[in-house]
């Protein structure tokens, strides 16, 4: 007689890593963070007072979904992706369009293009000029990006009812914080080095905090000029700034709004998205489709079992090795007053 597939459950690999001596009880999981270490060549990066493990991510769930749905697979998939989307949830970047990568390996390199030539050639003629293409290279590196999520050991025992809600607060966390360092980071001090300081993006100056309409357009028309698809332009924005462009309107005898909402919010017809990992009063005009969001290896859950231990609380850290990259520059363009 078969039974059934455990799903995979979080509150139960923390309560496993929690004890001093770090039990078995999550066999399932403890065993898929082994097959985790051994796929992506990771070690736990634990000291010896704490325990840790990895947390599948897609591509490990993407096998899992292969199994047999007979024999549970769909179940197990379904439950692990659960907890792979919260310690690796998806940004607003990456909802506006930013491609994640998922790598194997300390370090990544990523081709670079700029400038392909074109133009007509006669029969038998030659071919147009290299002399303007400039074939690089961007790298990128891992760069540690630390959540913290401390909570009762009263809610801890409540197991699978409290399972959800801290899921979806570590998500929140996390999500913030990687959008923060690939929007806002400054490529020094562990950060990524994020849009708005890209040394090469282009700029825009508005007279006032809050943006006019024709500003706006006319980042629209800098990004064109850089031969950048504008079709592919969308729009990131802090909430206070998105608030501000709901009431302001597009022209003075009129009643549309700069920042309108048809099939999502949009200026100009091109979509905005909004994220406080924007500084207020700054715009980000961008083609998301040359930016990347690499992550290196699996995400770990890092718990210390002394930590808390007297005055009752459970410390979880989540950490994801990653780091953003923009293969062309002049892509992003940032407006402020």
């Amino acid at each position: 007689m078969s039974t059934s597939p455990k799903p995979y459950s979080f509150s139960q690999l923390i309560t496993s890593l929690l004890k001093q001596q770090m039990s078995r009880e999550a066999t399932w999981e403890l065993g898929l963070s082994e097959r985790c270490g051994k796929l992506f060549q990771q070690n736990l990066r634990v000291s010896k007072r704490e325990h840790g493990a990895f947390i599948p991510p897609e591509r490990m769930v993407r096998d899992l979904l292969s199994s047999p749905a007979s024999s549970g697979g769909d179940l197990i998939a379904t439950s692990v992706l659960k907890v792979s989307e919260s310690v690796r949830p998806i940004t607003i970047l990456e909802m506006a369009g930013v491609t994640r990568l998922e790598v194997i390996g300390e370090n990544i390199t990523l081709p670079r293009f700029v400038g392909a030539a074109a133009g007509w050639i006669a029969e038998n003629g030659q071919y147009p000029s290299l002399s303007n293409t400039t074939i690089t290279s961007v790298d990128g590196t891992p760069r540690m990006a630390a959540a913290r999520l401390a909570y009762s050991r009263r809610l801890q025992l409540l197991g699978q009812d409290i399972e959800g809600v801290v899921l979806s607060e570590v998500g929140r966390a996390v999500a913030a914080l990687i959008e923060k360092g690939c929007i806002a980071g400054s490529g020094t001090g562990s950060e990524p080095l994020g849009l708005l300081n890209l040394p090469a993006k282009l700029s825009q100056s508005f007279a006032a905090a809050t943006p006019t309409n024709a500003e706006l357009a006319l980042m629209l028309e800098k990004l064109g000029d850089a031969d950048v698809d504008v079709n592919k332009v969308v729009y990131l924005l802090h909430p206070s700034t998105a608030a501000d462009l709901m009431q302001s309107l597009v022209s003075a005898n009129g009643s549309d709004t700069v920042l309108s909402f048809n099939d999502g919010y949009r200026i100009n017809g091109r979509p905005v998205f909004i994220s406080t990992a924007v500084i207020e009063d700054k715009v980000i005009a961008v083609d998301p489709s040359f930016s990347r969001i690499v992550y290196f290896g699996a995400s770990q859950v890092i718990v210390d079992p002394y930590t808390g231990a007297l005055s009752g609380e459970t410390v979880v850290n989540v950490l994801n090795a990653v780091d953003f990259v923009c293969l062309y520059q002049q892509s992003v363009c940032v407006g402020s007053a």
